[in-house]
């Protein structure tokens, strides 16, 4: 395996993110704000260009997507107090993957596993499309390794949100106030 060179902070960094079977899903651009013992965090400005098949979207907030040296996930702390239209609600979106696999220093990609764990403005902690999962698993024929490794890291992740554990105490909304302020205009 060929070692990747670290992003450099302020470095446009593009995430690629695939479904099984090699299917697209989202891709985007973001910033390197910094890298510690957790992961890369990546800074996504209001105004981002998201796009997937059938979605073409701009951010209407900012938001750090932290990207974990090995967890299977991506989670994305969200500024939902800027949102101007009021309607967004997951303060932080957590994404199961596969472990995160730096291309270059320019591009990382992952699997999205369905799975997502998401904590809500009033605080609730919800586990999301695992009908999702099921019908991927039969459509796509997942492995059982891969459902599996869906299931433990949501469950693990949930457990962690629920009980604020790092990243997801102050770690990741400090990386998100850093970013606003080291990228603002």
């Amino acid at each position: 395996m060929v070692s990747v060179p670290e992003p450099a902070p302020g470095s446009a960094v593009r995430q690629v993110t695939t479904k099984y079977g090699g299917h697209p899903h989202w891709e985007f651009d973001t910033l390197v704000h910094t890298r510690d013992e957790v992961g890369t965090w990546l800074f996504m400005p209001t105004g981002s260009r998201m796009v997937r098949p059938g979605r073409d979207i701009a951010t209407l907030v900012d938001s750090i997507t932290l990207i974990p040296h090995t967890d299977p996930y991506v989670a994305t702390f969200h500024a939902i107090e800027d949102d101007p239209t009021g309607r967004l609600h997951w303060r932080l979106y957590v994404d199961m993957t596969t472990p995160a696999c730096w291309e270059t220093p320019a591009l990382v990609t992952m699997l999205d596993l369905d799975l997502d764990v998401v904590q809500v403005a009033d605080g609730r902690v919800e586990v999301l499309d695992a009908d999702e999962l099921a019908e991927h698993r039969l459509l796509y024929g997942y492995p059982d390794d891969l459902v599996a490794l869906a299931e433990r890291s949501a469950r693990d992740v949930a457990d962690a949100v629920s009980h604020r554990r790092e990243p997801f105490g102050d770690l990741g909304w400090a990386r998100l106030r850093e970013a606003q302020a080291a990228f603002a205009h």
